[in-house]
């Protein structure tokens, strides 16, 4: 973390909290959440490297621990308990106003299962294995959780409305051909 910059103190944070209405609450934690996962995945991807078994190494082949990747993982440790304190000083804000936590927490249970099971199967995980392809571990390793809960997506737009596929349709009509390609080979802007 820079010199310059600090987190702002735990009681001004609860203190803003109470001005904020619910739904900027409620993109508050979807917000902490994400970096969460985000500094989750960073500690997965350090980790070999602090435990000194980096993962181009070949059989048998040793490295020395990182000193600057256990140091990384440590701050990021150390920031993410203070976010869970944050998403907590949330939920004290969002019981004190009398509203269900539960709306906070995303989908219920039910769903949040189902969704999950077609994440797997969208990004092509039948079963635990990894294919090496958009942050899937490679060599059969489990992916990250943050693939699994719908933090990380990839795809494409497939419901597009009227006004979408209007403003699509004129954006291709726009675009040349693909079969008619420049001589000179370049992208010209």
């Amino acid at each position: 973390m820079s010199a310059e910059s600090h987190p702002i103190d735990p009681a001004r944070f609860a203190e803003a909290l109470k001005r904020l209405p619910a739904e900027n609450l409620a993109l508050k934690v979807l917000e902490i959440r994400n970096a969460i996962a985000h500094l989750d995945y960073a500690i997965s991807e350090l980790k070999p490297f602090a435990e000194g078994r980096p993962p181009l190494l070949n059989e048998g082949e040793t490295a020395e621990p990182d000193q600057e990747c256990i140091d990384a993982i440590a701050e990021d440790e150390a920031v993410i308990a203070r976010m869970q304190s944050r998403i907590e000083m949330i939920r004290a804000e969002v019981e004190r106003r009398g509203l269900s936590w539960r709306e906070f927490q995303g989908k219920p249970d039910d769903e949040k299962e189902e969704a999950s099971a077609a994440t797997d199967m969208t990004n092509g995980d039948s079963g635990g294995s990894a294919n090496g392809v958009n942050g899937h571990g490679a060599g059969g390793e489990e992916q990250h959780p943050a693939w699994r809960d719908g933090t990380f997506q990839t795809g494409t737009i497939s419901q597009l409305g009227d006004e979408e596929r209007e403003l699509l349709r004129q954006l291709q009509s726009q675009m040349p051909p693909e079969d008619d390609e420049d001589p000179e080979g370049g992208l010209h802007l």
